[in-house]
């Protein structure tokens, strides 16, 4: 096969993908594993990259010209930044090692399978305006991955914390709720006129391309820990 063939071409971010995530996740999952203090570090370190991406795309909006909507969606896309890392470090705090790593690998799951699902079997776009490349079925492939997840990880869960299928239904839930995070920040980067955040990561592009799904789940954990306590 023709290294410039479709199906290879497809296909063509997939190792730089994989090295990358190697790295990340032996990076992260040394710090979840070394202390709450080691993990609150690493998500510092996020979040100030985070905000050089962000001040990067505002200064490419300025040059092409900046509206007031533009700086409303900046800002609410700070907001995110913010209250996810602050979610990340109170669930590291609050929620033991179990829950943290179960949040994670939500995350990975769901991003994994739906580039895998969606890859392999194409069709319908789910939201092309903002996010062209995402199709229903790299969705409906990241849903199935976090519920399966759910599943198998139930019983390590804090004791008494849902029943299975509740459990199950939430990883469901959470996944596309990490997914709509991936979509926001696809609609901020079309908005500000850039392909990636920045391209510090092979594969991913930057660190908003790579954590915005967990950002998103981080922001919806601490707004939800105020909620209810």
């Amino acid at each position: 096969m023709s290294a410039n063939s479709p199906k290879t071409g497809k296909w063509r971010d997939l190792m730089p993908r994989l090295l990358s995530a190697v790295v990340m996740v032996a990076v992260g999952l040394g710090a979840v594993l070394t202390s709450h203090l080691a993990f609150s570090g690493l998500v510092a370190v996020v979040g100030l990259v985070g905000l050089w991406e962000l001040w990067r795309m505002w200064q490419v909006k300025q040059a092409t010209g900046m509206t007031a909507g533009d700086r409303n969606v900046l800002l609410a896309y700070l907001a995110v930044l913010v209250l996810g890392c602050l979610g990340l470090v109170t669930l590291s705090a609050e929620g033991g090692r179990a829950l943290l790593l179960y949040v994670i690998g939500l995350v990975v799951v769901t991003d994994s399978m739906g580039y895998l699902v969606g890859k392999t079997l194409g069709g319908p776009k789910f939201w092309p305006r903002i996010s062209p490349n995402k199709t229903w079925s790299g969705v409906l492939g990241g849903w199935i991955g976090a519920g399966l997840l759910g599943y198998f990880c139930h019983p390590f869960m804090p004791e008494g914390l849902v029943r299975l299928w509740f459990f199950v239904t939430s990883s469901m839930i959470l996944s596309f709720a990490s997914q709509l995070g991936d979509m926001a920040e696809s609609g901020l980067k079309r908005r500000m006129g850039v392909k990636d955040s920045s391209n510090i990561i092979p594969g991913h592009g930057g660190v908003l391309d790579r954590f915005d799904a967990l950002l998103a789940l981080g922001a919806l954990a601490f707004i939800l820990d105020v909620i209810f306590g």
